[in-house]
Order: structure tokens, then C-alpha cells, then sequence
């Protein structure tokens, strides 16, 4: 389990200076915007007729792939000077708790 504190003492690349900034866990439902660029991909290919390369395969089951015991863990860090916000991605944990400082 990794405690990680509410407020963090961090360097702002807006403001250029460090700061003590309001550390928020992001939900992971966020995280992606639109379709990658292979999905974007596999959707046009998929269109029509004939022999469409990697994509004509049935994709492989869920039994055969093993999935993973830990999430990487996206926090969002707000600055008090100048109000930007970012994401922060720390290394894969089971469980994350937030401390007060």
C-alpha cells in the first residue's frame, strides 16, 4: 500500500517556481480522450471487403491473457499560484491511501 500525502511540494512548470499543491487521485475512466490511433485505424480498415492484414483474426480471449494484479496509479496536481492542473502517473499499486500532512 502506498500512503500518498494530500499536498505535495512540487515543481510548477507554468509558474517556474516550487509550490506546495492540492494532490487529487484522477479516476482512470478519465484518463483516455478519443480513440488511439491504431483504433482509428482498425475502424477504417474494417470497412468492406477482403483480406484486412492483422485485423482478420479473432482477437485472443481473456483465458489465454493474464490480467494484472495492480493499476497505475494518475494523480492530478493543482497549482495554487496560477490554477494549472496535470496529471502525474506514479508506478503500479494494489491500494493507494491519501494522508493529511
Amino acid at each position: 500500500m502506498v500512503k500518498i500525502p494530500e499536498r505535495m511540494f512540487k515543481y510548477c512548470p507554468h509558474c517556474g517556481k516550487h509550490v506546495e499543491m492540492k494532490v487529487k487521485q484522477e479516476k482512470t475512466a478519465r484518463r483516455k480522450g478519443g480513440m488511439s490511433a491504431t483504433a482509428r485505424k482498425q475502424k477504417l480498415r474494417r470497412r468492406g471487403y477482403g483480406n484486412l492484414g492483422k485485423y482478420s483474426k479473432r482477437p485472443v480471449t481473456q483465458t489465454k491473457m493474464a490480467s494484472k494484479a495492480s493499476k497505475k496509479v494518475d494523480l492530478r496536481l493543482t497549482c495554487p499560484e496560477c490554477g494549472k492542473k496535470w496529471v502525474l502517473s506514479y508506478p503500479r499499486t494494489k491500494r493507494v491511501e491519501m494522508i493529511k500532512k
